[in-house]
């Protein structure tokens, strides 16, 4: 009896692992523009808000990167 899966998880690929954080990356942008919208973020801090998200999604984007990298066999 193999109880193994036959497939691997997509979420365990390098492809999967990217689809995530782009997922969480478009999801933190959303509810940022969401803020905006609602002035519950004013829009001059927007500007200063929104140069360090696109710093954070350039690091998580080159974590990916890396990640996928090393996980090559």
């Amino acid at each position: 009896m193999n109880l193994e899966p036959e497939k691997t998880s997509e979420i365990r690929t390098g492809s999967g692992t990217a689809r995530v954080f782009a997922s969480l990356a478009i999801l933190a942008l959303a509810l940022l523009l969401v803020l905006v919208v609602l002035e519950v973020i004013p829009r001059s801090a927007f500007a200063e808000l929104a140069g360090k998200t696109a710093m954070i999604i350039g690091v998580c984007g080159l974590s990916v990167v890396a990640i996928g990298l090393l996980t090559r066999r």
